[in-house]
């Protein structure tokens, strides 16, 4: 899997912890930033897809990351923490996993 993929992984997964550790006391830009990083690995796996550097299943799964990550605040129902811890666990095996990145 590209670094820097990785890179975009890994900063999410650390933004989604931060916000998931704050519970309902969180502030909004900490989970618009960790949402951020989602959509930024997502981007980067379009970006090397059509170059065979990121395969579907990869681009497949970061697809799905980025909706489940807005599916944390929306519906505005309240803060869907399990939605973020979902997307963190889902990004974790994604990056973590075995080379099908």
């Amino acid at each position: 899997m590209d670094q820097e993929l990785i890179d975009h992984g890994r900063e999410a997964i650390r933004l989604l912890n931060r916000v998931i550790e704050a519970g309902t006391e969180l502030e909004h830009h900490d989970l618009n930033a960790a949402s951020t990083c989602v959509i930024a690995f997502r981007n980067r796996a379009i970006e090397l897809f059509p170059e065979g550097r990121a395969s579907r299943a990869c681009l497949d799964r970061a697809n799905s990351l980025t909706s489940l990550s807005f599916g944390g605040e929306f519906p505005l129902s309240g803060l869907h923490l399990h939605r973020l811890e979902q997307t963190r666990d889902g990004m974790e095996r994604l990056i973590e996993g075995p080379g099908d990145g």
